[in-house]
């Protein structure tokens, strides 16, 4: 038998980890806390249970998808022959796969004109998550000091992001692959050249 704590942080575990799919699809105004529970068979009541408003649902979802995009790459570059990381982690965030399912993929590809509006105590704890993901990336990218990674990651990281959103919008399918093949030689030739050729 679970102990009622015990149920209700595996409750907030899955509320969560469905908020973080679901605004990633739909974007969290068309697809509010009622919808997150109803896909749950939860009531809308009992929500307030687990959050104490809808931006603290929020920012809990971007951090668990910041998490979870963290875990992907991560595991893409553990999986990868020793030097072609980020090779690797480069090929799978601008992989069609990546472009055509937002619903696991880049919150900021997803969400950023979204978490741009929101108010500056949920961006704040969004830019906590964003550093936390930033940190897990660090040791894959390429520089001589911390500074000079992290700026290579901030040029990077929110560079694929912005390529996600804008073949996002490209309707033609064919259109899409060349968006993402141009970006893909553009950010492995610039951040992880491959030098045994």
């Amino acid at each position: 038998m679970r102990y009622p704590a015990e149920q209700k942080a595996e409750t907030h575990r899955k509320i969560v980890a469905t908020a973080a799919r679901s605004f990633r699809e739909r974007g969290s105004d068309a697809n509010g806390i009622g919808q997150v529970m109803k896909e749950l068979g939860l009531t809308k009541g009992g929500f307030y249970r687990h959050f104490e408003s809808k931006d603290d649902l929020y920012a809990a979802a971007v951090a668990r998808a910041f998490e979870e995009l963290g875990n992907r790459l991560v595991a893409v570059a553990e999986g990868a022959s020793k030097g072609s990381e980020l090779r690797a982690m480069i090929d799978d965030y601008l992989s069609p796969k990546h472009l055509n399912a937002p619903g696991t993929g880049c919150p900021l590809a997803a969400l950023a004109p979204e978490i741009a509006r929101q108010p500056l105590k949920i961006r704040k704890r969004i830019n906590q998550s964003m550093l936390a993901f930033r940190d897990r990336m660090l040791p894959y990218i390429s520089g001589h000091t911390v500074e000079e990674r992290q700026g290579r990651f901030f040029v990077l990281f929110p560079g694929m992001a912005g390529i996600l959103v804008a073949a996002r919008v490209i309707v033609d399918p064919r259109g899409r692959e060349r968006m993402l093949a141009a970006a893909r030689s553009f950010y492995l030739e610039t951040f992880a050249p491959d030098n045994a050729g």
